[in-house]
């Protein structure tokens, strides 16, 4: 670090704690002057003027004087707006964002180069001129560009380096150390009790002292377990609080008028979900206001209210977590997915000819397939909403559409808790086990020779009147079939539709701890990660979504993956 090299550790920590606080009150500072634009409610532009000035005032206790500089020319305008002296009109409350901006880009070269000397007079001249009631000409001023930083626009970059803080309540550190209390003191028995054995061989009363101690360490583990879950959930906040900034650039992008509702801000997530979690929300906001919402023209013309809406809510449904993207827009044009998949050779006429409208709107997120007629650059460049889908997927979840042409469309996004455990369903198939993830099973069938139909050449079992595919992990692995028809079908939902998977046994379902395979096995089509149970085995854990893309691609070029 350029103006670090010689800092004390205490003044270290000082300035690592000045950092974190000063990001949450710019994320909050924003997000309020974005509400003070719409509502006008003087508490909002008070939040915000207190929060620039804990700004300036630690900045400048800390000797990072252009932060400082800045922070007081912010506060000075904000200070006017609040006397009613200045109106917050656009090209005002523009400024001021631009402000908090550079001020985050200035914490940000704070946190990695130790130094905030970077040029500032461009920005503080606007700022100047608008205190001084001169607003007609500040557009035409022009910022000095921050080196080797990059200011948030529309495009809604992902930091590179994830935060490796997160604040715990007391209370959830107290339940923490309370419980490693207990699991130390089972251990201390665990060890008299090998040292007892040892000495005196395992009696009766021995066995049932250390099936005692067994089931009290496993009372005490899974409680650690949970705990430490808890203490790393996070407020979905985080990520929600960036969509209002971002909607207000789009609709200036794009001349559009956006109603924005972010409910169950408060809903918990795993940090490491929220922080997977930004890229996707980005691309799935882009294109519903980018090809979703209509312009105000076209909403009239259509008898709708000029303004579209935009929802975003998330909630918990058992062991997940849902969010769900609404808009009012034009909806999904299933006619120009099918003739694009087709023009692109994504999908093969027979199948498009045995899908379902819902299934249709899911090859939205095939690779490439994108239905703009203009390509902007925001988004319509083939990529996007399968960047969503992959995303999703490396995080366990899963992600639906549907859609009402001309009403609306609506994202569900369906994400675990936590990525470290899973509930599984443990199967085994030509003498191997494998774990299949238990949220993607919805039911178990008992297979028998004359189940199995065929298709165009593809098994298919008929389940209640409904015509399933049958994957054969024999076929998709190149493994030798050990089995004579019989077994098991494991049928699971995947992309809003069914797939039944041939197993020749079930295990029963287990509690895995979910381990990477690491760079040189990572990529592994259909798996998507390694447990060990408690035998000291290792099995494989399949990822049902690229296992079932795979299986469909080998049949189409009659090979097989290894």
């Amino acid at each position: 670090m350029e103006g670090a090299a010689f800092l004390s550790d205490e003044l270290r920590e000082i300035i690592a704690e000045f950092v974190l606080e000063s990001k949450e009150l710019l994320d909050r500072a924003t997000n309020d002057v974005l509400a003070f634009e719409k509502t006008k409610e003087e508490e909002l532009i008070n939040n915000v003027f207190r929060s620039i000035h804990t700004i300036k005032g630690t900045s400048s206790f800390l000797n990072f004087n252009n932060l400082s500089k800045l922070a007081h020319v912010s506060e000075e305008v904000l200070g006017r707006i609040r006397k009613k002296e200045i109106r917050p009109e656009k090209q005002v409350i523009d400024v001021l964002i631009e402000s908090f901006d550079t001020m985050r880009a200035i914490i940000d070269r704070i946190e990695k180069k130790g130094t905030d000397l970077v040029e500032i007079d461009g920005l503080v001249k606007k700022l100047e001129k608008i205190s001084g009631g001169e607003n007609g000409d500040i557009q035409k001023e022009t910022s000095d560009p921050l080196p080797e930083e990059k200011k948030e626009t529309t495009e809604m970059k992902s930091s590179e380096i994830e935060e490796q803080t997160i604040r715990i309540d007391v209370k959830k550190l107290d339940e923490l150390m309370n419980l490693v209390g207990e699991l130390v003191l089972g251990k201390n028995r665990l060890i008299a009790l090998n040292q007892n054995a040892r000495v005196n061989g395992l009696s009766e009363k021995l066995i049932d002292s250390l099936s005692e101690v067994t089931s009290y360490i496993e009372f005490i583990t899974n409680e650690l377990q949970l705990s430490v879950m808890r203490a790393r959930l996070v407020p979905v906040r985080k990520v929600f609080n960036k969509i209002p900034r971002m909607v207000r650039d789009l609709c200036g992008e794009f001349k559009k008028e956006v109603e924005l509702r972010i409910s169950g801000e408060e809903t918990e997530l795993d940090k490491s979900l929220i922080e997977a979690l930004h890229d996707p929300m980005v691309h799935i906001v882009r294109n519903a206001i980018d090809h979703g919402i209509e312009s105000p023209e076209e909403r009239i013309k259509k008898g709708k209210n000029r303004k579209g809406l935009l929802s975003v809510t998330a909630y918990n449904e058992g062991n997940h977590i849902i969010i769900e993207v609404f808009d009012d827009g034009r909806g999904i044009d299933t006619k120009a997915i099918r003739e694009k998949a087709k023009e692109k050779g994504l999908i093969s006429d027979e199948e498009l000819s045995s899908m379902s409208e819902k299934e249709i709107m899911n090859l939205i997120f095939l690779p490439g397939l994108s239905t703009a007629k203009t390509v902007t650059k925001i988004s319509g460049r083939g990529v996007g909403m399968d960047v969503v889908k992959t995303k999703i997927e490396r995080l366990n979840g899963q992600v639906y559409i549907d859609s009402e042409p001309n009403q609306w469309t609506k994202l569900v996004l369906k994400l675990p808790l936590t990525l470290a455990i899973m509930k599984s369903l443990v199967i085994e198939k030509d003498k191997e086990l494998y774990a299949i993830p238990l949220n993607t099973v919805s039911e178990l069938v008992k297979l028998k020779e004359e189940d199995i139909k065929f298709v165009d050449k593809k098994e298919v079992i008929v389940l209640r009147e409904k015509i399933i595919p049958v994957l054969d992990l024999s076929s998709v692995f190149g493994r030798d079939r050990n089995g004579k028809g019989c077994g098991y079908l494991v049928v699971c939902n995947v992309e809003e539709r069914q797939v039944a998977i041939k197993v020749d046994q079930v295990i029963g379902q287990e509690e895995v701890v979910i381990k990477p395979l690491g760079e040189f096995l990572g990529n592994i089509v259909g798996i998507g990660g390694a447990t060990i149970r408690g035998d000291g085995r290792v099995i494989l854990i399949l990822d049902i979504s690229s296992l079932v893309r795979a299986y469909s691609l080998s049949h189409q070029k009659r090979t097989h993956i290894s």
